[in-house]
């Protein structure tokens, strides 16, 4: 996944939110149904030429002390690239666009609360992306949810698992698949300034527990600016670190994206 700032983007997302419980049980006996969707996109030419497009779905429905959540999304790009390293696109580099990105992902979740501000979850999810070396990673995750903090302003999250990955890689790595155990920490916090402004930070870190060196961290932050009631403006920075990558491939990617949100539900 390549650094990433769309010119234009689309959201219809009531608000940010972590996979957990945010509701007390009382509330929740009717079924609550939530929908979002993202969308943006980056284009140039002349000098250069290229386009990238991301998109995200993200739904999840709630009853009594059940919720289930999923989420899927595609980030695409193609590009005429300088083959001979020269500073310039010539013609012959202009006949056909390479891809510079491609990066497909889903993943759907259960969470069981136990109480206000305790769940246990299981989830699965897979993943394609080439330029990070999978071919194809599908993981299974269980773990427990804690709600630490919950009031008007400020929402705060912790979360403990066990996550298995099978993981096969593009051609020409070796070795050309691996299966990883791994233990999964999660903090998240959102934090509400005024009625218009807001923060949210969600930090996960995994540790193959056969290999201590093998440390994966993922970081997503996002500031929130409200227009109107209905409209939010979201500049959102997403941080993958792995400590030990698929051979030949970057240990640091990252994505910006600024979104325009509506609130629909």
């Amino acid at each position: 996944m390549s650094l990433f700032l769309p010119l234009i983007a689309a959201s219809f997302a009531a608000e940010p939110e972590f996979a957990e419980t945010d509701k007390s049980l009382e509330e929740a006996e009717a079924v609550q149904l939530k929908l979002s969707a993202e969308a943006g996109a980056s284009w140039t030419t002349g000098n250069t030429d290229f386009y990238t497009g991301q998109g995200t779905l993200m739904g999840s429905a709630r009853w009594s002390a059940n919720k289930v959540s999923a989420q899927a999304g595609a980030l695409y790009g193609k590009g005429y690239a300088d083959l001979d390293a020269d500073g310039v696109l010539g013609e012959d580099e202009r006949k056909e666009r390479l891809e510079s990105a491609r990066r497909f992902f889903a993943d759907a979740r259960y969470d069981r609360f136990l109480n206000d501000k305790n769940s246990l979850y299981v989830l699965g999810g897979a993943l394609q992306d080439r330029f990070a070396g999978y071919d194809r990673r599908t993981h299974e995750q269980l773990g427990y949810s804690r709600v630490l903090v919950a009031s008007a302003t400020t929402h705060a999250v912790a979360e403990l698992g066990v996550d298995f990955a099978q993981e096969d890689y593009v051609a020409g790595v070796d070795p050309s698949a691996a299966n990883i155990l791994a233990g999964r920490v999660m903090l998240g916090m959102s934090q509400a300034f005024n009625e218009r402004v807001g923060v949210a930070e969600q930090v996960e870190v995994y540790e193959n527990v056969l290999d201590l060196a093998d440390l994966r961290v993922l970081n997503t932050a996002s500031l929130n600016v409200g227009l109107s009631q209905k409209l939010s403006l979201k500049l959102s920075h997403q941080l993958l670190f792995d400590n030990v990558p698929v051979s030949g491939f970057q240990k640091l990617d990252q994505t910006t994206m600024l979104t325009l949100v509506v609130g629909v539900l």
